[in-house]
């Protein structure tokens, strides 16, 4: 870049100089350009308009930027040339390029990652799905005690499910040694309705029916107040000819009285725990780990966590911590540290509480499950995994064998005919309807029963209604005083319902562990059931990858004739005018119950 080299400082005889070397560098590069041509001329191949005008777009660009051409600048042409042109082999460059090229690895064809989980999840316990086929019964387990089965037998059972008859004697057999060896925790992932709840109340109460002790021995913690309540009545039915004793910690009592059935202080001995088994909600268990004098969990035997995916999810209060504070050795509390490696201090020392994990669809998230601080655990899953060793262990969430499981498709306007198509037109009794909102459970609750002309009989179920008004519809819908009952997924999570024939899902599920616990309320305990979604064209997509994730690739599709839905369209229109005056009649007595209640309060003067 002479030519744009200006020096102030030069005399007239340094600019002649100067002139005369610039003239020089022209020619120079005048017969560098006269060379080229020369070379391209000599060239057989016949190149593109496109790339000629290039090379010449390139000599110009070159002649007007410097006319010095240095040593290092001898190969400026041939980098400037594009490698894309049909360009002949002596042209191109055949140095490769100093710099990255950004986005080149786009096309190609990315290797496969395996995950990799830890031996006891890729290699579980697999239970069976059959709830039909039964082979062990009750009277040939010789692991039960005679109280159990006598029990067992009362209720009618005859035979232990898959689950039972795997996990029951499994848990037994890890209390039988003694320190320093301790049980190994389980996870248990099973379809809805497989006696889960039994799987770990009979264990329970088999070892603890000989332990002496005013101590909580067995803490169960559940996600709501209605399976707190469920599970409560399965301990107490079972420990009725025993002296262990039960407490139901969820909220439905005040905290007063529930402080008052738990614990009671003596003079000789102190606070002493009134039960024995404690049935708890998570956010209940905080309050009296804060606020209850002399409740301990320091003896605590067991710890069993029911519906755990969703206790994982929803931690509430951080009662995971609370707890586990309480359960630590005293030694660690006070020093922090470790005792010393002996055979007196293993011997010495307690066993943590025995982790019981139980729920349909059990997370197989490693760091998940890590939180919880199992010991050893070992997982029963009743799901078959095949060649563990070539292929990724990847299992699906399962549904029992004797649900049969379909779809509807048709247009937003026609969902409520298509329901009331499988309930009048069908005859479908005790049916569970799901809906993603309470308002769309009411107003499909009270479209029902004006369409249905006293044939139906439709109750709404949600959480919105107290517990007291829930409990009585649950009972007229097992005692068929109620044959359709329309509610949200609040129902959905291990709430007992019996004979439950079909489950409709009005509104498609929002991920796969829901689907997973609605179809889990029909084809309970052996008996057959039935689940039908509705669902409209631009949801099908979704549907059908919701399916995938579950490992459910066969759903059958139920075709309405067209005929059947016009027909019911002229009494569907009459039918929803009557409940939009009945709609706008509950809100306007709504609106005029608030403004008497706000005329009648009258604020107090202060005094002064």
């Amino acid at each position: 870049m002479d030519l744009f080299v200006i020096n102030r400082y030069q005399d007239s005889d340094d600019k002649t100089n100067v002139e005369e070397q610039e003239t020089r560098n022209l020619e120079k590069l005048k017969k560098a350009i006269e060379e080229r041509k020369k070379l391209n001329s000599q060239i057989k191949k016949i190149n593109s308009p496109q790339q000629d005008r290039f090379i010449e777009a390139v000599d110009n660009e070159l002649l007007l930027r410097s006319p010095v051409i240095k040593d290092e600048d001898k190969n400026l042409k041939e980098t400037i040339l594009p490698t894309d042109l049909n360009v002949s082999p002596k042209r191109q460059k055949t140095e490769k390029p100093e710099f990255k090229v950004l986005g080149g690895n786009d096309f190609e064809k990315k290797s496969k990652v395996h995950r990799i989980l830890p031996y006891w999840l890729s290699h579980p316990y697999s239970i069976s799905t059959n709830l039909q086929k039964l082979s062990s019964t009750v009277e040939d387990q010789t692991w039960l005690e005679s109280n159990i089965k006598s029990a067992l037998l009362g209720e009618g059972i005859t035979h232990l499910f898959p689950v039972q008859e795997k996990v029951i004697p499994f848990i037994l057999q890890q209390h039988t040694s003694r320190n320093p060896f301790w049980p190994h925790d389980i996870c248990v992932s099973a379809p809805t309705g497989s006696g889960k709840t039994l799987a770990f109340v009979l264990p329970i109460i088999q070892i603890l029916m000989n332990d002496i002790g005013h101590h909580i021995k067995a803490l169960v913690v559940l996600p709501v107040q209605e399976l707190a309540i469920q599970v409560a009545k399965v301990f107490k039915k079972y420990t009725m000819r025993t002296k262990l004793k039960v407490a139901l910690l969820s909220g439905s009592a005040p905290l007063y009285q529930e402080q008052q059935q738990i614990v009671r202080h003596s003079e000789s001995l102190g606070w002493m725990s009134e039960v024995d088994i404690v049935v708890c909600t998570a956010g209940r268990l905080v309050e009296h780990i804060q606020n209850t004098d002399g409740f301990s969990l320091k003896h605590l035997k067991f710890l069993v966590i029911d519906e755990a995916d969703r206790i994982m999810d929803h931690i509430q209060n951080d009662w995971l911590y609370h707890m586990d504070r309480h359960i630590k050795l005293e030694n660690e509390l006070m020093t922090g540290k470790m005792p010393i490696l002996s055979c007196h201090n293993l011997n010495e020392q307690k066993a943590p509480p025995h982790k019981l994990l139980f729920s349909a669809t059990l997370s197989q998230d490693p760091e998940k499950l890590e939180q919880w601080g199992l010991f050893q655990p070992k997982l029963f899953s009743a799901v078959a995994v095949n060649d563990i060793e070539n292929e990724d262990t990847i299992r699906k969430y399962t549904t029992p064998e004797e649900l049969t499981e379909q779809y509807v498709l048709c247009n937003s306007e026609d969902k409520p005919i298509v329901l009331s198509y499988f309930l009048i037109e069908q005859k479908w009794d005790r049916v569970l309807c799901f809906t993603n909102s309470s308002q769309t459970a009411h107003r499909l609750a009270v479209l029902l029963n004006i369409w249905g002309n006293s044939q139906l009989k439709v109750a709404e179920l949600s959480a919105s209604l107290d517990r007291s008004t829930r409990e009585t519809v649950l009972k007229k819908f097992t005692q068929s005083d109620i044959n359709v009952l329309i509610g949200t997924d609040a129902l959905a999570r291990g709430i007992d319902i019996p004979d439950c024939n079909y489950v409709i899902s009005y509104d498609p599920p929002r991920n796969i562990k829901t689907y997973i616990h609605r179809v889990g309320r029909t084809g309970r305990a052996g008996r057959l059931g039935n689940a039908v979604t509705i669902l409209l064209q631009n949801q099908m997509a979704s549907f059908t990858e919701l399916m995938k994730c579950g490992g459910k690739e066969n759903v059958s599709q139920i075709e309405i004739p067209t005929e059947t839905i016009k027909n019911m369209s002229e009494t569907y229109q009459q039918a929803i005018t009557q409940t939009k005056n009945q709609i706008n009649e509950e809100k306007y007595s709504k609106v005029q119950k608030s403004i008497k209640v706000k005329r009648g309060f009258k604020p107090q003067k202060r005094k002064l």
